[in-house]
């Protein structure tokens, strides 16, 4: 008899332990996520310029995302999609594509020349760009010529944004030019499926396009 209510008791300790992750995982399925896709594409001299440079400008500039991403818990990290293309004779190639944490405890994250700031919310973000020599040639300067800093646009609950930018940059072994774009799209939503950034509506883009020789 002993036996037999200890197994009971296993058993509804068992359940309970059930019941709640369940209700922990419900939790987090409703909680807003701030999805972040970090996109790269790099080429080099040999395809800057016409037919390639019209295969870029029909890139498509948002991708989907791995299932993976909505699996993390955010409390140990912000995941982001990152995601590294070459562009070759042959067409374009995806040479990374994963999931990397951002620090959880940080004011400020930086991706690329982006900083994105939580403003002490976790429900409203400002988006900057920064210019440094990371993000390569031509340099960008404000009016009072100085190195630019510039607030793309703030966002909230459910606003799509997207920040592009290009750069030329030198290879220190060989002195070669190659160059870059790079996209950032960021979405905050209690939804979370593969194609979000595909389906959604763009709301707020903001640009730092130059003419790259």
């Amino acid at each position: 008899m002993m036996f037999q209510l200890l197994g009971n008791s296993r058993d509804w300790r068992k359940g309970e332990a059930e019941m709640l992750d369940s209700k922990k995982h419900k939790r987090l399925m409703k909680k807003e996520r701030f999805l972040l896709q970090f996109i790269t594409l790099r080429w080099e001299k040999e395809v800057r310029g016409a037919p390639y440079a019209a295969v870029r400008n029909q890139m498509e500039k948002a991708l989907s995302l791995p299932e993976k991403l909505f699996s993390y818990d955010t409390d140990y990290g912000q995941p982001y999609h990152k995601v590294v293309m070459l562009q070759n004779k042959k067409g374009l190639e995806t040479v990374q594509d994963q999931v990397v944490r951002l620090n959880p405890g940080a004011d400020k994250w930086k991706l690329g020349c982006i900083e994105i700031d939580k403003k002490g919310s976790e429900s409203e973000y400002d988006v900057t760009f920064t210019y440094s020599q990371e993000c390569g040639k031509p340099a960008r300067y404000d009016s009072k010529n100085h190195t630019l800093t510039e607030r793309a646009f703030g966002l909230t609950s459910n606003e799509y944004g997207r920040v592009l930018y290009n750069g030329r940059h030198l290879y220190s072994d060989t002195g070669e030019w190659y160059y870059e774009l790079n996209i950032l799209n960021m979405l905050l939503t209690k939804q979370s499926y593969s194609k979000i950034f595909i389906d959604h509506e763009l709301l707020k883009e903001y640009k730092q396009i130059a003419i790259l020789y």
